[in-house]
């Protein structure tokens, strides 16, 4: 049995409108499905959250003594750059964290950093551009593209606009990101194709728990196929009723093989520890990866719980499988 203090995003006022709500609402779920499976595996258990002004976490850190925090923290004060920051102040502390390193943080959390390595270290991934100025844009390759913020999670910024296939539609999206995020955005070579999740769990040896398909059957013609903002919080939309998960994914054997050795490459390459979730494209038995997910969403009803399941690890082992994996 350990004391786990559960770390999360605290912030007084929301911003940035109701996208930001949802997701602070999510995320309060969160806390209460990981406390509720620490409590069931003896685990004692407080929360605290984390904000700008970190008095109110360190009175609660040191009131509560913990073994370890389970970090549930993807910003502070709505700024999703300075996850990265939550774990360097875990590390000041002196006390192990569920999750990724700081390092892990900063180089797979600016998206436009981590194309650059996977493209240095020759892993598969779509031709890129960073774009600082919507009035002037060259692409080292030919629409269409899709137009992404550079360091957001939670597919903030994604919809069905992000896909560009006209060049007098690429300065409006790009302007787009601009004003809403406040950073360059990535312009990708869309690549249509399958889409391919990997969760994967360890440290040295990492385990990789399942691939998973993302299927679009169903979802209409006119609207592209792509993970969006709608299809994880719109329970109204299209993309939320016709964005579902197929667990196993059916690939060739090669195919398969290919996206397992990327993974792991991965997981090494940029010092993955924990769990991590790896996304690609497949096109012609082609894969490329598109995201490097660390920490990524650990509800029950997400994606790496689900794969976790299929692996024969249930919600409560799961918790308790990264507790142990931290304090290790």
């Amino acid at each position: 049995m350990a004391k786990v203090l559960i770390s999360y995003s605290h912030r007084k006022y929301f911003s940035r409108g109701d996208d930001k709500v949802r997701l602070d609402q999510y995320i309060l779920s969160t806390v209460g499905d990981v406390e509720q499976a620490l409590a069931a595996g003896g685990h004692r258990t407080r929360r605290a959250g984390l904000s700008r002004n970190p008095t109110a976490f360190l009175k609660e850190f040191h009131r509560f003594r913990p073994n370890v925090i389970f970090n549930l923290c993807e910003e502070i004060g709505g700024d999703p750059k300075k996850e990265k920051s939550a774990a360097a102040f875990y590390d000041i502390l002196g006390v192990p964290y569920t999750g990724n390193d700081t390092v892990a943080l900063a180089v797979c959390l600016n998206k436009g950093f981590a194309k650059r390595l996977l493209k240095s270290y020759r892993l598969p991934t779509p031709p890129f551009a960073l774009v600082d100025d919507a009035e002037d844009i060259e692409l080292p390759f030919a629409l269409p593209a899709i137009v992404k913020p550079v360091g957001e999670d939670g597919s903030l910024g994604i919809s069905a606009r992000s896909v560009v296939k006209r060049e007098k539609d690429l300065p409006r999206r790009v302007a787009y990101v601009h004003k809403r995020f406040g950073r360059p955005a990535l312009v990708e070579k869309f690549v249509s194709g399958r889409e391919i999740q990997v969760s994967m769990m360890g440290t040295a040896e990492p385990r990789v728990l399942a691939l998973a398909e993302l299927s679009y059957k169903g979802l209409p013609s006119s609207l592209p196929k792509i993970c969006t903002y709608s299809a994880k919080w719109h329970a109204t939309s299209a993309y939320y009723k016709f964005t579902n998960p197929v667990l196993p994914a059916r690939l060739n054997e090669r195919t398969e093989r290919r996206i397992r050795e990327v993974s792991q490459r991965i997981f090494s390459l940029f010092m993955l520890r924990g769990y991590a979730r790896i996304d690609f494209r497949v096109s012609r038995n082609h894969c490329f990866v598109i995201d490097i997910n660390p920490n990524p969403d650990i509800s029950p009803d997400a994606g790496f719980a689900r794969a976790a399941r299929w692996a024969g690890i249930e919600y409560p082992e799961l918790v308790d499988t990264l507790v142990r994996m931290a304090m290790e």
